[in-house]
């Protein structure tokens, strides 16, 4: 695995860790790191998994933690120099090695999650496939939850982009929820969501689950609710990403 740098929206020079597939013209998949940490986050899991595959590895730093330790706080937690770090290392990858450019998708658990929603509805034609594991979908009620149930993670968010005021536009400017026309259009998107889940809620999975359905039922976007709670199965991750299709599925309504 070796670190890239690539130029951001900003000017500043931004990193990446990248691993790259033994033969030519494979899938790229973009691993987005969970809320606390940093683009290191998802070496132990997916390093060997993408070897195995035989799949480019791409593990964006999109401005580190989401924490008050991280000087660059005020750009992570979904903001645009966030984001669009993550739409620039992948397309600095695209450009650098040689990858199945149909064949790009995008991975985010928890924190991850989040930005992967987010990273799809700033460019949804970009990714083949995402899949968002336990996402936080709307910043705002993920505030108000986190503080009723004595969870540290409102101060992060508070520390990121400021107090949960009515007028912060910030907090619905950085919530996937708010972008559900422009999420419709990915080619296709899997979302997770933990039945027990005491860090984040699964309301906030189903909530844009069912607003989605209801505005665009024709979008290819699917929900699974597993018996867990708040974390990945990264074996489930790669099944689906490997599943081309609902080959093996027998129609009931005939």
């Amino acid at each position: 695995m070796i670190k890239i740098e690539f130029s951001a929206l900003d000017g500043s020079i931004q990193p990446a860790l990248f691993q790259k597939a033994t033969n030519n013209a494979r899938p790229l998949l973009v691993a987005l790191h969970t809320w606390s940490f940093d683009m290191y986050n998802q070496v132990e899991f997916l390093s060997d998994r993408a070897k195995r595959e035989d799949w480019n590895l791409l593990l964006p730093n999109y401005r580190g933690a989401n924490k008050a330790i991280n000087p660059e706080c005020h750009k992570a937690c979904g903001s645009k120099a966030a984001i669009s770090d993550i739409i620039l290392a992948t397309e600095y990858a695209i450009a650098k090695f040689d990858i199945a450019t149909k064949e790009i998708y995008l991975f985010g658990g928890s924190g991850g999650g989040h930005a992967a929603l987010l990273a799809t509805a700033y460019k949804p034609e970009l990714w083949n496939t995402v899949i968002s594991y336990v996402p936080i979908v709307d910043i705002r009620k993920w505030h108000a939850e986190c503080k009723s149930r004595g969870l540290e993670f409102y101060k992060d968010i508070e520390a990121c982009i400021g107090e949960c005021t009515p007028d912060n536009y910030l907090y619905e400017e950085r919530s996937p929820i708010t972008y559900l026309d422009k999420i419709s259009q990915v080619n296709r998107l899997k979302i997770y969501a933990g039945k027990f889940d005491n860090i984040v809620d699964i309301s906030q999975s189903l909530t844009f689950y069912y607003e989605m359905l209801q505005k665009y039922p024709s979008a290819n976007i699917f929900l699974e609710v597993f018996e867990g709670g708040h974390f990945v199965n990264y074996d489930a991750v790669i099944a689906y990403f490997n599943d081309k299709g609902l080959s093996g599925m027998l129609d009931l309504s005939q």
